[in-house]
């Protein structure tokens, strides 16, 4: 991610004194030769858009307390490099102490993601393609994964 930046104003219309006009403007760039641009779907990707979002929340994380975040497919539309670094990202503030719940919901993740003993993976499978639950093997489950991991 060399080259990029970013920066996160409050902004308002010119001499305006309802604070229900005001809003928070980012600005991102991901090359080193571009200049910051507002964050539109006009100037960025749909992925750079989910990284920009997703740093701008967990630099909240830093200033705001609450007991738990929900993020929703924010990984979509990103390239796995981009994808990858943000989930580490994800991993080491949610793993922190005294830190907020994360529930990360997705339909996807890349293979081979660094996990940490402090998190609760949960997956959740549904459709009529889904084996039903009374014909699960558990045991040969877990052999395989066993076995992979050799």
């Amino acid at each position: 991610m060399m080259g990029c930046a970013g920066e996160v104003a409050l902004s308002s219309e010119q001499g305006e004194n309802n604070f229900d006009k005001y809003g928070i403007q980012i600005k991102v760039k991901f090359r080193s030769k571009d200049s910051l641009h507002v964050l539109t779907p006009f100037h960025q990707s749909g992925g750079e858009r989910s990284v920009s979002t997703m740093l701008y929340l967990m630099a909240l994380q830093e200033l705001t307390k609450c007991p738990f975040r929900v993020v929703d497919e924010i990984n979509q539309g990103m390239d796995p490099n981009n994808e990858r670094r943000v989930f580490e990202l994800v991993v080491e503030t949610a793993c922190r102490p005294n830190t907020s719940q994360y529930f990360l919901i997705t339909p996807k993740l890349l293979p081979d993601l660094t996990y940490k003993d402090k998190m609760t993976i949960l997956c959740v499978f549904n459709g009529h393609y889904m084996v039903p639950h009374t014909d699960w093997n558990i045991g040969k489950f877990i052999q395989r994964k066993k076995a992979l991991q050799m």
